[in-house]
């Protein structure tokens, strides 16, 4: 086993190191041959970050004469096609803040079919309670567990509030003193039950070494799937509005957290008004889409402003291929997959700087620039910070080579899933040194407990504030890389 080279004794490699071979052709312990993959959606309804990456691990692991099987949410919505070859559906709610999302919660039934099904290993690939399942298989039958962190838990809680609840300082102090810290303190128990963590970034590991995670951490940047974002960009998504050299693009989910109505004000303050030929393309969807087109209307810039919604996943390598910048301004990214896959096409990126996914991904002053968010100045250093490569484009080009070159290094799957198979080797390890056979205890029912009150509350506050759009239905790759039909 590899000694780690943080200061925490339990930290793992970030760059361990191995021969070409190694890289190459990174196979799969003896000793694993089936894996239960929880996730947040065993239908994926719409482009998500973490379920694309859950997709990658099945398709990889399988390949590797692995049986996977995905465990999450029943989805009533669900057609055949949509759904992996192997999966258990729990129970579940739907969350009716974000269509096409439910929650799963612990039934006997549910249980059952988990313990059937003797996994070698599970891996929690999920951002909420349903990791409490890895931590019942761990806590009754001794199967190590890995948990992936998915989500920065201080970030994106005001998603369920209503508007009128923003700016309600009582509101806020009951979050972000009481809520927030409490599914904290959850997620690190969860943690701490298992054998592994895996975080997407250095930030994110210092973040839950704070909160007391003790279980070895391992830093795995998710990778980029060649099939898809290996090929050359073809047509031009761009609509005639949008002029070459000052293409900016920015893609997400329509959610608060994303940062969207500060990147239009950015855009129409210290932006626009400087460069008459920019304009912000947005790709994406979701509950609060059409509050981001009034916030353009509102400011006066909806004529340079483009909404193409959600695009299908093979359709991205073209809006890469095509734009000049990237522009960000989610504070809430434990990784942020689409900084990853722009930087992999070679486009430069502007940012705020998060301490979290991105700061891990950009170098600042290589393949763009970092802001900090907090600053008196953020805002009109940020326009600055885009105007600068917009007017530059020996700038741009010397970025958009070194993004290529760092992001396909960093994105590698073979390295991926290397990493993966440490992670599981040192999860093993741990679980005999840790785990003592026919000592399942009643105080080990709290997780289940946990699980299903942990659901309940998000299901009753996802009440609190109704959807104010549906999500355009542009049908994801299904975890096989087909289409659903």
């Amino acid at each position: 086993m590899h000694l780690p080279m943080h200061t925490h004794p339990h930290d793992a490699h970030v760059t361990p190191s191995r021969s070409r071979h190694e890289r190459d052709e990174p196979t799969l312990p003896r000793w694993l041959t089936r894996v239960g993959l929880l996730n947040d959606y065993v239908r994926v309804p719409f482009a998500n970050g973490s379920s694309f990456a859950s997709q990658f691990l099945f398709r990889e692991f399988r390949a590797r004469g692995a049986e996977v099987e995905v465990v999450g949410p029943n989805d009533p919505d669900a057609q055949v096609a949509e759904l992996p070859e192997r999966h258990v559906a729990l129970r579940s709610l739907p969350l009716r803040t974000h269509p096409g999302v439910h929650l799963a919660f612990p039934s006997p039934g549910g249980l059952r079919a988990l313990r059937a099904r003797r996994f070698d290993l599970v891996l929690g690939q999920t951002c909420n309670a349903l990791m409490d399942a890895g931590v019942y298989l761990r806590a009754h039958d001794g199967v190590p567990l890995v948990m992936v962190n998915t989500v920065h838990l201080p970030s994106v809680y005001n998603a369920v509030l209503p508007d009128a609840w923003l700016d309600q300082p009582g509101v806020q102090r009951a979050f972000e003193q009481g809520l927030v810290p409490l599914a904290e303190r959850n997620t690190a128990d969860a943690y701490n039950r298992g054998d592994g963590l895996v975080v997407l970034s250095p930030g994110m590991r210092d973040y839950w070494r704070a909160l007391g995670v003790e279980v070895p951490i391992h830093v795995i940047p998710r990778a980029i799937e060649p099939k898809i974002f290996g090929r050359s960009p073809a047509r031009d998504p761009f609509g005639p509005g949008a002029v070459r050299g000052g293409r900016l693009l920015v893609v997400c989910r329509h959610v608060r957290e994303k940062g969207v109505s500060r990147l239009l004000s950015i855009m129409a303050r210290h932006v626009f008004p400087q460069n008459p030929r920019a304009t912000l393309t947005l790709v994406g969807d979701g509950p609060d889409s059409a509050r981001f087109r009034e916030d353009a209307r509102r400011l006066g810039i909806e004529s340079r402003c483009f909404f193409h919604g959600e695009q299908s996943l093979e359709s991205m390598p073209d809006y890469y291929g095509h734009a000049d910048l990237f522009v960000y301004t989610s504070l809430s990214e434990t990784y942020g997959q689409v900084v990853s896959e722009a930087l992999f096409a070679g486009v430069p990126v502007v940012a705020f700087r998060d301490g979290m996914g991105v700061s891990g991904q950009v170098t600042d002053g290589r393949d763009g620039t970092l802001v900090d968010p907090g600053a008196s100045d953020a805002d009109p250093a940020f326009g600055a910070a885009v105007r600068a490569y917009l007017s530059d484009g020996a700038r741009r080009a010397a970025a958009s080579d070194a993004a290529r070159a760092l992001a396909r290094g960093r994105c590698d799957p073979r390295v991926c899933v290397s990493r993966y198979v440490e992670a599981f080797e040192e999860a093993r390890a741990h679980r005999d040194r840790t785990f003592r056979p026919n000592a399942f205890l009643p105080g080990d029912v709290g997780p289940l407990v946990r699980w299903a009150g942990m659901h309940a509350l998000v299901a009753g506050l996802g009440l609190l504030r109704s959807p104010t759009h549906h999500p355009t239905v542009v049908a994801p790759p299904t975890w096989n890389l087909g289409r659903a039909s």
